[in-house]
């Protein structure tokens, strides 16, 4: 009879603790609540997920409310919460986890005097931007200076804007150097030293990473840095990197097996404006110089039917490859892409001879041209 009792009494607890752990499951979510005003009715905000690069939802503004309700898979997460007003591109950044967020303020007040409150990840990144706010506000202003300034007059007046953004840029750069140091048990210290450590010394990098505390080192921010510091990060002159991954056809490939005489590696993305630009140009040097160059595209897309619809669009008739681990993929860690799209010629020796980023109209094309003209 004991024996029965403690067997009914065993499977209780364990069922009393399966509940326990699927309510928490069913209850792990993240709201953000708006109270905003100078916003029109019908205004539509968004939600995108920088680690994926997608827009992942979306709401309207009514009687200056709105609101958010789902899940992070992976959190915290860095989101981008956004709209357009008549002409104007309004947002701001958060930082948060499944956890109940408020953001209040008028429009005029994003995207650096917005009240976001809920989330201590989020705190710590308030208090991070706190510390370049006003360096921020002064270097959107002298953006917004260029943009308005006419064609002819970019140039000359435009040279002397960017230097004073260039030692804006400068001192920001050492208030966050000094936050990364001072704060090793935030993510956003992490998630910083992420974005600079290209810039910094690697045994700077190492010293500040070795500070972190282990629930920040387990983070797949973190898996950055440690993939930076184990690696040597291409650079023009180095051997390639070798990798793999899945091509289009669901098939397991290698770059060292796909690669050509000439090999253009093409980092890309699928939400990524610059990247959708240069897909024509792509397709036009693909069918052009197929004899002698082979083009590679490497995807930061996270989610493989976003990365696959994007190959539609673009018409994508070479291999394309995906590893399911976006931007945090170490292939990209390892060629040191910091935006895309990155593009690297590599020539039959396997050496880098050429790297660059971002695109204009008949940039590859020139760059190519430059580089393969006396081969």
């Amino acid at each position: 009879m004991k024996l029965i009792f403690k067997s009914i009494l065993t499977i209780c607890i364990l069922l009393f603790i399966t509940s326990c752990n699927e309510k928490e499951k069913k209850e792990e979510k993240f709201t953000i609540t708006g109270e905003v005003s100078g916003f029109p009715d019908g205004t539509k905000i968004y939600l995108r997920n920088l680690s994926t690069d997608a827009v992942f939802d979306s709401t309207t503004v009514e009687n200056n409310n709105f609101q958010f309700e789902g899940h992070l898979y992976s959190p915290p997460e860095q989101i981008w919460l956004n709209a357009t007003v008549g002409k104007n591109f309004i947002y701001t950044n958060l930082l948060i986890g499944n956890d109940n967020i408020t953001i209040k303020g008028d429009i005029s007040d994003f995207p650096w005097n917005v009240n976001i409150r809920g989330s201590k990840t989020q705190e710590d990144f308030n208090y991070s931007q706190s510390l370049t706010k006003e360096n921020n506000i002064k270097r959107d202003s002298l953006v917004q200076a260029f943009m308005k300034l006419p064609q002819e007059k970019q140039q000359e007046v435009g040279a002397e804007i960017w230097k004073k953004i260039g030692k804006i840029d400068s001192f920001t750069q050492v208030s966050r150097i000094n936050y990364m140091k001072s704060h090793p048990n935030t993510y956003t210290s992490v998630i910083e030293l992420g974005y600079l450590k290209n810039q910094l010394p690697k045994d700077t990098v190492q010293k500040i990473f070795d500070n972190y505390t282990p629930e920040i080192k387990e983070s797949k921010y973190a898996k950055v840095i440690e993939v930076f510091l184990r690696e040597n990060i291409s650079k023009i002159g180095d051997k390639f990197h070798d990798f793999e991954g899945m091509n289009q056809k669901g098939e397991k490939v290698k770059f060292s097996n796909i690669r050509g005489e000439y090999t253009l590696l093409d980092f890309t993305a699928a939400y990524c404006g610059p990247c959708i630009q240069a897909a024509d140009e792509l397709v036009e040097i693909n069918n052009e110089y197929s004899d002698s160059l082979k083009i590679v595209s490497f995807t930061q897309d996270a989610k493989k039917d976003v990365w696959l619809k994007s190959l539609e669009r673009d018409k994508v008739a070479w291999n394309s490859i995906w590893d399911g681990n976006g931007r945090y993929s170490e292939t990209s860690i390892k060629y040191g892409i910091q935006g895309i799209p990155t593009f690297v010629l590599i020539n039959p020796e396997g050496i880098i001879i050429d790297k660059w980023t971002g695109y204009g109209k008949g940039s590859i094309l020139s760059r190519l041209e430059k580089n393969l003209s006396n081969k």
